[in-house]
Parts: C-alpha cells; sequence; structure tokens
C-alpha cells in the first residue's frame, strides 16, 4: 500500500508545474527517498531556491535588484551560486563542475568540501543582505 501511495505522490510531483529548482536536484521522490540526506535551514533554502537569495527577495520587495554582484551580474539565484558565481570560484568544489546535479545530490551532498561551499554561500549572503536591505 505505501508503495501506491508513494507513486501517487511522485506522479503529483513530476507533474507539477512548480517547484522547478527543487527537480533539477531532486527529479523524482524516488529519488528523494534514495538520497541520504538530512535537511537544515541552510540546505533546504538552496534546495528549494526560497532564502537570502536577491531572486528571492526581490519579490518582498526587500532588495532593489535580483541580480548578483559578481561580474557574471546573472540573477542571483541558489543555482547560480552553486555552479556559477565567480565570486565562490575559490571555495567551488570540483565535484560541483563536473556532476549533473541530481548525482550531486546522491553521493556528495553530505560530503566536508560541499558542506563547507554551502556554508561559504551563506557567509556570502549573510554579508550582502547587511548592504542590501532597503529601508
Amino acid at each position: 500500500m505505501e508503495e501506491f501511495y508513494t507513486k501517487i505522490w511522485d506522479v503529483t510531483y513530476v507533474n507539477s508545474a512548480k517547484a522547478s529548482h527543487t527537480k533539477s536536484l531532486i527529479p523524482s521522490i524516488f529519488h528523494r527517498l534514495a538520497l541520504p540526506l538530512w535537511p537544515n535551514h541552510f540546505l533546504t533554502q538552496l534546495l528549494t531556491n526560497h532564502g537570502c537569495f536577491r531572486s528571492y527577495l526581490l519579490k518582498m520587495k526587500k532588495v532593489p535588484t535580483p541580480h548578483c554582484t559578481c561580474p557574471e551580474e546573472s540573477e542571483q539565484t541558489a543555482r547560480h551560486l552553486m555552479l556559477e558565481c565567480s565570486l565562490l570560484y575559490k571555495e567551488h568544489p570540483p565535484v560541483l563542475r563536473n556532476l549533473p546535479l541530481p548525482l550531486i545530490m546522491k553521493y556528495h551532498i553530505n560530503t566536508v568540501k560541499v558542506s563547507r561551499f554551502f556554508k561559504a554561500i551563506f557567509n556570502m549572503l549573510q554579508d550582502q543582505s547587511k548592504q542590501d536591505q532597503i529601508p
């Protein structure tokens, strides 16, 4: 019976028009259930793109622009910070450059290098938030 409801949950998740960012990391419920993942505050923000990212904060009118302060001037999303942002290049683990995101989630999400990198992302965001707040 549990498998039946898991399949329904998976079909609902996969066919939903929402959560595109999360689906790029976790493409199915079966993938999620196979992950050695214990979400915390920071990881949840990275998985959902709902956090201190300028793209998200702009929706709440907390910052004047969705763009990152990096030379790329891309929209600052969790994906941009994890994969593209040159401001984080020194901290960027090579595994994030070489594997698709679902495989990173499955095999590397709990490694020290990836965990430290995620922490570096949030340290940078914390520093930026002090400068960004609209009064």
